[in-house]
């Protein structure tokens, strides 16, 4: 009887301690671009965070753009790098007109922005995964010249010349 005691206050304490344990959610990290001369910051926001691999994420971008306006229809573009056995460099982008997109359920077009805030949402790649990958959210003018970028980077090992 007294090993039996024993033996359920150390299997309690033993369960008290898993359950005092906290657990920590790894969260997605925008690093805004300003490094980089002659870019604005972005704000990026995802859900849900982490991203899943298959599933749909969104996100919430925005920028102040009131000293280089955005004009001629600059492109959003959010782009996921990484690397699987069959291809070490993966890199699926997904693309956002910033003056002429039309999930703002208008017809008119918007440029100049001074003010950006916009959303989009994009299938995360099946085979991307869970801990080694690079997202990028930039904004590009028709040039390819980048205006504004911010990235997240989830233990990423660079194999791609992102």
């Amino acid at each position: 009887m007294k090993q039996n005691l024993t033996f359920a206050v150390i299997l309690l304490a033993m369960l008290s301690m898993i359950n005092a344990t906290p657990l920590h959610k790894r969260k997605t990290v925008f690093q805004n671009g300003t490094a980089i001369p002659g870019t604005s910051p972005l704000n990026v926001a995802i859900t849900p965070d982490p991203v899943q691999s298959g599933k749909n994420v969104t996100f919430t971008i925005s920028g102040s753009f009131h000293d280089s306006p955005l004009k001629s229809d600059p492109v959003t573009e959010v782009a996921f790098a990484y690397a699987t056995s069959s291809n070490p460099c993966n890199v699926p982008t997904t693309s956002q007109r910033v003056c002429s997109d039309r999930s703002d359920s208008s017809d008119t077009i918007k440029c100049p922005v001074t003010d950006y805030n916009t959303t989009i949402i994009v299938q995360v790649p099946a085979d991307l995964p869970t801990d080694d990958y690079l997202i990028t959210v930039m904004i590009t003018d028709d040039n390819y010249d980048v205006l504004a970028v911010a990235s997240a980077d989830v233990n990423y090992v660079t194999q791609c010349p992102i």
